[in-house]
């Protein structure tokens, strides 16, 4: 996670505007202009470079997704070339706040809650999706507070 961490800081400093304290992250519309070259220097693979810039020049209306009920939601981003549910489940999560998101098969999900709630081994992604089941309607806030615990933690 703190590769994760170091790589999207990258990316908000090359790509987002810098305001007064802090970089805003980078618009869809910036990404869309770079090229999967730039991307990868900032730590990106480069099939991930390609698959960001590629979503930055898609014509889905992200913001017309915001209606749609979850499954739609993903349906819609995983007909996409990269976007697989995690990613779409972070989506959820972060740009619609849908308190129900839960990204299961994200790595770092999974690694929380498996050391919280595997009792020493390393869960599935279907076992980390039935147990977020008892953290229901917040699985969104549970999945933050996971992460930042297993953070605290290593």
């Amino acid at each position: 996670m703190h590769a994760a961490f170091a790589i999207r800081n990258r990316l908000i400093e090359r790509f987002g505007v810098r305001a007064e304290h802090a970089y805003a992250f980078p618009t869809r519309e910036r990404l869309a202009l770079a090229e999967p070259e730039e991307l990868f220097e900032v730590g990106f693979s480069r099939r991930k470079a390609e698959y960001v810039t590629g979503l930055g020049r898609s014509d889905l209306d992200l913001n017309a997704l915001s209606v749609l009920p979850d499954a739609d939601v993903k349906a819609a981003l995983t007909a996409l070339p990269g976007i697989g549910e995690w990613t779409a489940d972070w989506f959820l999560a972060r740009h619609l706040a849908r308190s129900k998101a839960w990204p299961a098969g994200d790595l770092g999900v999974r690694k929380a809650v498996s050391r919280f709630y595997g009792q020493g081994r390393d869960l599935t992604t279907e076992e980390v999706r039935a147990i977020g089941d008892r953290f229901a309607p917040f699985q969104n806030l549970t999945a933050h507070y996971l992460l930042a615990a297993l953070l605290r933690d290593t």
